[in-house]
């Protein structure tokens, strides 16, 4: 079974498109999608797909207890990429001059 891949150069708009991907799978019946499911959620059975579903079996594919830690270390990982392209661009290092 292949599990999407996380890295810190993954964004939310990455993730949120790998639940819309997912849940749509499982909408249609793909046995795949369902065994991620159901190995995340074995009483996922007894109810109909939904969203916050989903958003789980991702965040725990990836490692994490909730959506919500999910979301808080891109948030945090997008924060700290942004501070130090943000002082690279100040202090001028890494940033080369157009030939």
């Amino acid at each position: 079974m292949e599990v999407p891949s996380f890295s810190l150069r993954s964004n939310l708009k990455d993730i949120e498109e790998q639940v819309r991907h997912m849940l749509d799978q499982v909408r249609r019946g793909d046995a795949m999608a369902f065994a991620r499911w159901y190995s995340v959620d074995p009483e996922a059975r007894t109810r109909q797909p939904r969203k916050a579903d989903i958003q789980y079996v991702i965040a725990r594919e990836h490692g994490f207890k909730s959506w919500q830690s999910l979301k808080g270390s891109l948030r945090e990982n997008a924060a700290t990429q942004s501070h130090s392209l943000r002082q690279r661009l100040e202090t001028g290092s890494g940033v080369r001059e157009p030939n």
